[in-house]
């Protein structure tokens, strides 16, 4: 039998289905719990009913918690949708075992379109600056959830046998009859330690794919930083404003939003700015001859 990754804590999870959760007893029997917070898309009837109860529940006992959400998204407008009605329900909150998008329902569609709704909402989280993953069954998994494009994001997996047989698995559900004070709970297993992660402590136990991921968005967040780094005119340096502006107007040029002035939307990179100020010397040349 294949060894498994080090299990560094055991949780449950719940929903409305498991009625008035007596959270408090379980102070030092679970270290985690991971509450549904909702289904489908961004209408309020369709949040948990218990959600927020389970989740001050936890925040009085101490016990960390993370969210998901069951999909019955058919396309990335619907997806995306699901993504604003997580990120309401989050609204002021840390979710230390993370947010993870439930996609096990059979009226989802084909492995393409499943694909782009679970990039849809895990970009939607992640830029909120969430850790989100995604939660299904092992042969969900291996069969449908199986894109490269899906290989960055983490997974909870359910697998209700003596055995996870999904390598590099965040958290692994591996029964729904885990007996805690008397009552049935879904049980699940973490190998890594999520609120050091979510807070930032410790990457050190990401997956290679995870880490290219976080690289490649920071990387991004930078470029687009610097790329609209001079909203307007009047965020341009005071050396090359009146250069730029002249540009624009003998130009005939005119910002994202259209205006003129200090309101013409540039959205320029310090490279820009430096043409817009050689061109400008350019046309003065121009002009003198």
């Amino acid at each position: 039998m294949r060894a498994l990754p080090k299990v560094l804590a055991t949780g449950i999870d719940i929903s409305e289905f498991n009625g008035d959760v007596n959270i408090a007893a379980m102070k030092g029997k679970v270290d985690f719990i991971i509450i549904r917070c909702g289904y489908g898309e961004d209408y309020s009837y369709q949040d948990d009913v218990r959600y927020r109860e389970n989740v001050g529940k936890c925040r009085a006992a101490g016990i960390p918690f993370g969210v998901y959400l069951y999909s019955y998204a058919r396309n990335t407008t619907m997806a995306k949708s699901e993504a604003r009605h997580t990120l309401r329900l989050l609204r002021g909150l840390t979710p230390l075992y993370g947010v993870w998008y439930d996609v096990e329902d059979r009226t989802l569609p084909g492995n393409s379109q499943l694909t782009e709704n679970c990039l849809a909402f895990y970009n939607e989280l992640q830029n909120a600056g969430y850790y989100c993953g995604l939660y299904s069954s092992i042969s969900w998994m291996k069969e449908r959830l199986n894109s490269p494009r899906l290989a960055h994001i983490d997974r909870w997996v359910a697998q209700w046998t003596g055995e996870l047989q999904y390598p590099g698995a965040g958290i692994w559900q591996y029964t729904d009859r885990g007996l805690v004070n008397g009552r049935y709970y879904d049980m699940n297993r973490a190998f890594r330690d999520y609120p050091a992660i979510i807070r930032g402590e410790d990457w050190t136990d990401m997956t290679r794919e995870q880490v290219a991921e976080l690289a490649r968005q920071e990387a991004q967040k930078v470029y687009d930083k610097n790329e609209s780094k001079y909203k307007t005119f009047k965020d341009v340096p005071s050396w090359a404003r009146e250069a730029a502006e002249d540009v624009y107007n003998r130009l005939g040029l005119a910002g994202a939003e259209g205006g003129s002035g200090n309101e013409t939307q540039l959205n320029a990179s310090a490279t820009y700015v430096r043409a817009l100020y050689v061109i400008d010397k350019v046309i003065e040349l121009i002009d003198s001859l």
